[in-house]
């Protein structure tokens, strides 16, 4: 049966969804605030209320008061790598990436026919298991599909 338990806790090690304590892993509920969440630190120790499913899993509701805060933490000077000898390459100077509007035509068209195509190529293989006469069909449905697009406009 569903309980409630209001519990000391000594927080061992964060989790993704909570942490483990001595007894073992516990979840956050969507009851516990943020500001609670940021109570939850490895060597802290609390007391708080624990909803316990009828599964057995413990889920942190509330943090009533803290006991215990953590132990600051020490940061230790960084480890500085060995330099690195980086080797550079030649760039092509960079051109004007602006298009005509010939450029952009001739983009679209293709486009058009790739979708075409791909289109024309599912439709056929559904109907047909010889490789080869899948092609020919398709191209033949392609060019039909690309005229009738290409008309439209």
């Amino acid at each position: 049966m569903p309980s409630t338990q209001i519990v000391e806790v000594a927080v061992e090690q964060l989790t993704k969804f909570g942490y483990k304590d001595a007894s073992g892993y516990v979840s956050y509920s969507k009851k516990l605030s943020d500001d609670d969440k940021l109570k939850v630190v490895p060597g802290a120790k609390f007391e708080g209320e624990y909803y316990v499913a009828d599964s057995g899993t413990r889920y942190l509701n509330k943090v009533f008061k803290t006991l215990q805060k953590a132990d600051t933490v020490k940061i230790e000077k960084p480890v500085v790598a060995k330099s690195v000898e980086v080797k550079t390459f030649p760039v092509a100077p960079a051109k004007n990436e602006t298009m005509s509007k010939a450029e952009w035509a001739d983009k679209d068209v293709r486009i058009s026919r790739q979708g075409v195509i791909q289109a024309a190529v599912r439709a056929v293989s559904a109907y047909s298991a010889d490789p080869m006469d899948c092609y020919e069909k398709a191209v033949i449905l392609a060019n039909h599909m690309l005229k009738f697009v290409n008309e439209v406009k």
